[in-house]
């Protein structure tokens, strides 16, 4: 099965999760411009997701919602029929439903409405001291 994480990171947050994932392709979103308040990004680096068969979704949460620069990638594909897809968000707010569990239903509705199945969803509070057993679990979790 080849595996990869499609990731967009502002600070690195997302990114050093990623990063702790063994044995898959890490495959960054770029956009012309990281400002959070720009309506419709350019996108310049847009991964291919064609030959991959298990893909996880990562971003941080901007003004308690998606990134718009991972909603325009995830807006951009054409299906995720047949694909097995993970989620995960970074965030800073203190408790996840101010952004953190919104963000990850607009994920999924954005991916369902072109035939994705999402398998598990994780919010990581990166300002709760329990950060690290969050992110080991849900890495057995999604390994399993």
């Amino acid at each position: 099965m080849k595996k990869c994480i499609i990731y967009y990171s502002k600070t690195g947050n997302t990114l050093s999760v990623a990063q702790k994932f063994k044995d898959f392709d890490l495959l960054e979103i770029k956009a012309s411009s990281d400002d959070p308040n720009i309506q419709n990004p350019i996108l310049t680096k847009i991964p291919d997701i064609t030959s991959y068969d298990y893909i996880i979704f990562a971003t941080p949460v901007h003004g308690f919602q998606i990134s718009k620069i991972m909603k325009t990638y995830l807006e951009s594909i054409s299906s995720y029929k047949g694909k097995t897809i993970d989620l995960f968000i970074t965030h800073f707010f203190p408790f996840a439903w101010m952004g953190g569990n919104s963000s990850l239903n607009q994920m999924k509705k954005i991916i369902e409405s072109k035939d994705g199945n999402i398998r598990y969803m994780t919010s990581i509070n990166w300002k709760n001291r329990k950060r690290n057993q969050v992110i080991g679990k849900m890495i057995e979790s999604y390994h399993a």
